[in-house]
Parts: C-alpha cells; structure tokens; sequence
C-alpha cells in the first residue's frame, strides 16, 4: 500500500508534467549544493525549474498525467540511479542548451534522456534540440523575413518618387 509521502509526491509530478510537459533526465551524481543552486538558477531564467526524482514514482506520475499516459513511456536502462527532472513549458531546446553548456564545466552532469512534445528523445536527440533555435529566435527571424521585403519595397518606392521630383525639378528648371 502506497504511504501518504509518495501519493503527495506523485501528485506534485503529476502536476509539475500538467505545467510542462516537457522535460529532460539528468543524472547529477557528483554535482555539490552549489552546483546544483547554481544549475537551478539558470534553469529559472528559462522558465524551466528542476527536482531530484525517485525513479518509480516519476514513472506513475507519467501513467497518470492526462498528457502523457497514452504514450508508453519507456526510457529502458538510462532510467537507473539517481536522476533529476528539468521540466519546461516550450522552452526545452533552451533547457537543453542551459544543460550542455552547464555540463561542459561540470562532468558530472549527464543527460540521460528527455521527453519534446510527444517524442522520447535520447541522450543525442536531447543535445541534437539544444542546437536549435529559442521560440523568441524564431519569431524574430521570422519577423525579420516579413519586414525584409516590406522594407524593399518602400525603399523602391521612395526611389520612384525621389526620380520623379528630380525629373519635375530638371523640367521646372529648363523651362524657368
């Protein structure tokens, strides 16, 4: 029979997946309370927060959360020791640059797998979306791509314009 404790905790990461659905798996053996502080904060500025999990009781709060018990979620032998849940809403190709940047300074962080709507990805797939750009970097390519040609075109316009108060100057003035 369950106890009190991991029914709450299954309801917190019930919840927290509720919030974000997205998320990566990291071991953090190693790592100090200072690191981990510090891992924390970066993590916050990208709207994205971070728990040490117990492993089962992760994989019941998955079984129960609307938006991922109809996916078999299975993450086969990565899914051993002691691991940590970074959940994000949209955020998680930012996330998982935060995380590999942060792992480059500290080995002991290691991402074990993740989960980007609706797709288990593995430990390459998690590092192949930290190469990708943020939700705010697309929007403003995108942005960029729309006000390019507007900006072309009322360039040329002005140029149109411009040539014809020349030419109706040079007429004006040849004609006194």
């Amino acid at each position: 029979m369950a106890n009190a404790q991991n029914i709450a905790a299954v309801k917190d990461l019930k919840e927290r997946l509720e919030k974000k659905p997205n998320f990566i798996l990291a071991s953090y053996s190693g790592l100090t309370v200072e690191d981990m502080t510090n891992l924390r904060a970066k993590l916050r500025k990208e709207g994205s927060d971070m728990k040490v999990i117990k492993n089962n009781l992760f994989l019941r709060a998955l079984k129960v959360s609307e938006l991922h018990k109809d996916n078999n979620i299975d993450f086969g032998d990565v899914y051993k020791g002691p691991l940590a849940a970074i959940f994000s809403k949209d955020a998680l190709p930012t996330v998982a640059k935060v995380c590999k940047e942060f792992a480059k300074d500290k080995k002991a962080l290691e991402v074990k797998t993740g989960y980007f709507d609706g797709d288990v990805l593995g430990k390459n797939g998690v590092e192949a979306i930290a190469g990708l750009p943020s939700k705010q970097e697309l929007l403003t390519q995108i942005a960029r791509g729309i006000n390019t040609p507007t900006t072309q075109i009322a360039g040329g316009v002005n140029q149109i314009i411009a040539s014809l108060a020349r030419a109706i100057q040079a007429v004006g003035e040849k004609n006194g």
